[in-house]
């Protein structure tokens, strides 16, 4: 039974942060496989675009900025002039940093009708509109080239699969990796971006694994902290060309630069599995760890009273004896759950129309899903869950 749609029932809406409507790596390789490939040419095109939209990005900006540095009208109404000045004069060309600039100055535009002067209003108008329109251009042209490359990414992946880390989650390290090389590709070289961004599909994964392996003694909450600065870290390093300072990890992190060194500090220094333990040296530290892919009796126990209850709340609430069939192979009810595109091909409809009847019945399920306390259950999965660094959200 996957749990994750017991959470979805209690929260009443499908989890947004999936990067697709699709609810398996199954359905995701078969959205990303009708993508097309792009020829060499095709590549160097785009990529030649991607940096021309970025390099007019920078002119927009700087020209912004000096419009609104030289007109007493305008800095009082954008204000941040002199702060967004220094975001350019730090990051140089890189957009990412330049979100809170963006921000700013989209804010800002709906403002202009209290400038009084017509002509710096439609000067400002026009610059502001020709920003939007290259980074829309940009971001199209970076969509492309990344969507044309997922396939790259999962042959990759497949190669470092079994060394702790999920299917489904190298697939994500490696696409940040994959995103990296967008950015970083030189059209004018002589090579296929695909060779190029091998290299970062590669380090991105080894990277994860590094990772996990060095994390994984540690209680979940610090993994999950770690992960997330190391992710954080990563992407610094990539910008400012340079390691990043606790300081500047905290601030991308939103976290206390106390809190960045502790967990650093934390992260620093391993032990072998393979080491020695009591007087006979005849165990290692492995022996001791817990085999994270079998779910402990206790696991299993909540997860069978957890199915049970699901079953009588899904045959209490939901009347349509079809749309109860689908809930039940969708929920893994039976004897495993089924996929969008299984159910809708078993009942002659399509995987969009099996995902509608899901959403529906979650909201209709919310309340009482609560009355029947299935929240608790979740709560002990996890905890269970936490306390054998497993991860059983299948059955």
């Amino acid at each position: 039974m996957r749990v994750e749609y017991t959470k979805e029932i209690i929260e009443g809406e499908i989890n947004e942060e999936r990067s697709l409507p699709l609810n398996t790596v199954e359905d995701y390789l078969e959205e990303i496989g009708k993508t097309p490939l792009l020829s060499q040419e095709e590549e160097r095109e785009v990529a030649k675009r991607i940096q021309e939209e970025k390099e007019k990005i920078m002119r927009l900006l700087e020209k912004t900025i000096d419009l609104i540095e030289k007109n007493s009208e305008l800095f009082e109404l954008f204000g941040k002039a002199e702060k967004e000045k220094k975001i350019l004069d730090i990051t140089g060309h890189n957009l990412d940093e330049l979100k809170e600039v963006f921000d700013h100055l989209q804010q800002k535009k709906k403002q202009l009708d209290t400038i009084e002067s017509s002509r710096s209003r439609e000067r400002i108008q026009e610059t502001l509109e020709e920003l939007e329109k290259a980074r829309n251009e940009y971001r199209v042209n970076r969509k492309r080239m990344i969507e044309a490359n997922l396939r790259l990414v999962v042959s990759f992946a497949k190669k470092y699969t079994k060394r702790g880390v999920s299917f489904s989650d190298l697939i994500q390290e490696g696409n940040i990796g994959l995103s990296r090389a967008v950015d970083k590709f030189d059209y004018k070289c002589n090579k296929r971006f695909s060779t190029y961004a091998s290299w970062w599909i590669r380090q991105a994964l080894s990277r994860a694994i590094a990772d996990q392996s060095r994390t994984i003694r540690l209680p979940i909450h610090i993994v999950h902290l770690l992960r997330k600065l190391s992710k954080v870290s990563r992407k610094l390093e990539q910008e400012l060309d340079r390691e990043p300072t606790p300081e500047e990890i905290a601030k991308r992190a939103e976290l206390s630069p106390q809190k960045i060194r502790e967990a650093l500090g934390i992260s620093q220094g391993t032990i072998s599995f393979d080491k020695p333990v009591g007087e006979d040296g005849d165990a290692t530290m492995i022996d001791f760890i817990p085999d994270s892919t079998v779910p402990s009796p206790a696991y299993r126990l909540t997860l069978g009273m957890l199915r049970k209850e699901v079953r009588k709340l899904l045959e209490k609430v939901v009347k349509n004896t079809r749309e109860l069939e689908i809930l039940k192979l969708r929920f893994g009810l039976e004897e495993r759950d089924y996929s969008l595109r299984e159910i809708g091909k078993k009942y002659g409809v399509s995987r969009e129309r099996i995902r509608q009847i899901q959403e529906r019945s979650l909201s209709r399920l919310r309340a009482p899903a609560e009355e029947r306390g299935l929240r608790g259950y979740l709560e002990l999965l996890d905890s269970l869950r936490a306390n054998t660094q497993g991860d059983y959200l299948e059955e």
